[in-house]
């Protein structure tokens, strides 16, 4: 550092990582927010369980969705991470098979199964939507501000 204030940074100054102290904020992917809405959403659904069965048990899937919404609002002012697309394929088809597959092993392939595993299947399909809902924009731990 110089003792000129207004001195053009050095190049070691250019690309620092921001620190991780106490003052640095703590920023969680779309994956919390998700899961969090999505639970937030199961537990408003015990009320309707008695009385709407079919309200009741969309609440949990429309909590996904609502989640990756929220996401996206809280990053509309972050950088376009250009890497997230793809990432967001590979998120997605896990969500969209691993849950039926899981309990295709549980619960097997009798007739009651199936309805198991199709409801496995809807619930991946909303948390791949979730995940396609919450944008591409990602916040960066490289301050690139002062990149030339």
């Amino acid at each position: 550092m110089t003792d000129n204030p207004y001195a053009p940074p050095t190049e070691t100054e250019t690309v620092r990582p921001l620190s991780h102290g106490v003052n640095s904020e703590f920023r969680r992917g779309p994956a919390w927010y998700i899961i969090f809405s999505a639970v937030a959403g199961a537990f408003a659904s015990v009320p309707l369980l008695t009385h709407v069965p079919a309200i009741g048990l969309a609440t949990l899937l429309i909590g996904c969705v609502v989640g990756g919404l929220i996401f996206r609002i809280r990053s509309r002012n972050w950088p376009h991470d250009p890497s997230v697309r793809s990432r967001q394929m590979l998120y997605s088809l896990i969500a969209i098979c691993f849950p039926p597959m899981g309990l295709f092993l549980l619960a097997g392939p009798n007739v009651q199964g199936i309805g198991i595993i199709l409801l496995g299947a809807l619930v991946g399909a909303f948390i791949a939507c979730g995940i396609f809902v919450s944008g591409t924009k990602r916040f960066s731990l490289v301050d690139t501000s002062n990149r030339t």
